[in-house]
């Protein structure tokens, strides 16, 4: 054999090796490539996994923690958005607890939009009076009204109450649980707005009514007598005392 010849059989030894080696990679691949791409797509935990997890660390006070958790059950690793209204309320309380307003408005937005997806469809009130706490934190207290308004729109408490004279005493009270869960805040806090920007007379039926619930009794009482007292009304404000307090 000649040197040439030995130097071709060499170079073909090599490219065989190269070829072989680059067969084996293919159907390394091949094999695993599988099982790359599921560990890769499926290792994301389920939503309420990271829910909860953010539930948790809310819970003991690491809300930092906590919004890391619950950015992760809205958007998954792979970059795909999630619906979870609960998850936005979340957000958006620990936003308004650190003052950071503009994003506890988009993730209660968020939360409004997705309601129909809420596992338990009473809890829009507590997006309403989130965004309602938000709006006041603001001092969009015109847009906090709206939302207070848009709540008790829903009970028919307030049909009897909301053109009732302001100067009628009957007072009532009504044992039920879940409208007051749903309502009985609502009326309060728009009494309160009504009165600290001095609009006693639209205040009373909103304390009224908020008495008829129980709703913080000793502090509506106060505020409805006080709005008699400052409308030159210290015989009803006496009777609202005396009729309320009974009750």
């Amino acid at each position: 054999m000649t040197h040439s010849d030995d130097r071709y059989m060499k170079l073909q030894n090599v490219s065989g090796k190269r070829l072989s080696l680059i067969w084996f990679a293919v159907c390394v691949l091949v094999n695993f490539f599988p099982v790359i791409l599921h560990a890769q797509v499926y290792h994301e935990e389920p939503a309420w996994v990271y829910k909860g997890r953010g539930d948790r660390y809310l819970n003991e006070g690491e809300p930092g923690k906590a919004i890391v958790e619950y950015k992760k059950a809205l958007i998954g690793d792979s970059g795909s958005k999630r619906i979870y209204p609960e998850v936005n309320v979340k957000l958006a309380k620990i936003y308004l607890n650190e003052g950071l307003y503009d994003l506890a408005i988009s993730y209660i937005e968020s939360a409004l939009d997705e309601r129909q997806e809420l596992q338990i469809p009473d809890q829009i009130y507590e997006i309403w009076y989130t965004k309602a706490e938000i709006y006041a934190s603001l001092g969009k207290y015109d847009a906090a009204i709206s939302v207070y308004e848009e709540i008790i729109k829903g009970d028919p408490i307030w049909r009897r109450y909301e053109g009732q004279d302001i100067y009628v005493i009957d007072a009532a009270f009504i044992d039920d649980p879940e409208s007051k869960k749903k309502f009985a805040a609502a009326y309060f806090n728009l009494g309160k707005i009504k009165y600290d920007f001095q609009i006693y007379d639209n205040a009373i039926p909103f304390f009224k009514v908020a008495l008829t619930y129980g709703f913080k009794k000793e502090e509506s009482l106060t505020y409805l007598v006080n709005c008699y007292e400052k409308l030159n009304s210290p015989v009803l404000a006496q009777k609202a005392q005396s009729v309320y307090s009974n009750k």
